[in-house]
């Protein structure tokens, strides 16, 4: 528990310093927009596509906006439709209950998320060459995920259905190429961020004394890794609350037009 404690603690710090640093660079680069004259008052814009995405059905748009010779600031947005937990192999591993496993590899999710960043260019311009990006992400994910259980010898299922809020911060490196007039090839190499997720997940359905027993029981063998959840079942369905920290690492292949 502590440190646990420890460690959020440290994870707030961390945000905030991370915010404080990204709002003060989006301060600071914009008043240097208004004097310095170094920058051209044209092509200062670059919308990209990540390429990498479309490989798990995501939709994910960058734009970025050069604001001084070696800096710029942007966002991406991601959209993801329904469907299984991606890269669910990478993470199996995590779980060291292989019913749990088999009912998480059930679950399906959707997710929207928004990510701010900075990019530091460290060559001779902006747009082009290697560079490194502070960001902070909010995403939004929805879940559905149908709970196995045993009841009169048989296997039934109940499906908790939500949403799973997730803020994280972190630090970016990658590199930028021009690759014909106004095309750029974009490689995010790794961003790795951390952060927290809180949820709830319910299902409504009718239950008798011995489904709610057994859905109880369900639910209390389950063997979430890192994960903090508490839950509810009674006659009318069963409720569960979620929360913890939360981690990933982003990547992306873009492929970008400056204008």
């Amino acid at each position: 528990m502590l440190k646990r404690l420890l460690t959020l603690h440290k994870f707030k710090e961390m945000k905030k310093t991370l915010l404080s640093l990204f709002l003060l660079t989006g301060f600071l680069a914009s008043a240097q927009e208004a004097v310095d004259e170094t920058v051209s008052t044209e092509e200062k814009n670059m919308i990209k596509l990540n390429v990498m995405a479309l490989s798990t059905g995501t939709i994910s748009v960058q734009y970025e906006r050069l604001i001084t010779p070696k800096t710029t600031v942007g966002a991406s947005v991601n959209l993801m439709p329904k469907r299984g937990i991606p890269f669910f192999g990478s993470i199996e591993s995590l779980i060291n209950d292989a019913v749990t496993s088999n009912q998480i590899k059930s679950a399906k999710i959707n997710s929207f998320s928004i990510t701010p960043e900075a990019r530091f260019y460290l060559g001779k311009e902006g747009f082009k060459g290697f560079y490194v990006a502070p960001f902070v992400r909010y995403a939004s994910h929805g879940a559905e995920f149908p709970l196995a259980y045993d009841y009169n010898g048989e296997k039934e299922h109940i499906t908790l259905d939500g949403k799973l809020n997730t803020f994280s911060a972190g630090f970016a490196i990658g590199a930028q190429w021009k690759i014909a007039k106004q095309i750029y090839l974009d490689w995010l190499i790794m961003g790795p961020m951390y952060g927290s997720a809180k949820g709830d997940l319910s299902g409504k359905r009718a239950l008798n004394a011995d489904e709610v027993t057994e859905i109880d029981k369900a639910l209390k063998d389950l063997d979430l890794p890192i994960i903090d959840m508490t839950y509810e079942v009674n006659e009318q369905g069963a409720k569960a609350k979620v929360k913890g920290p939360w981690a990933g690492i982003r990547a992306a292949i873009g492929v970008g037009y400056r204008f």
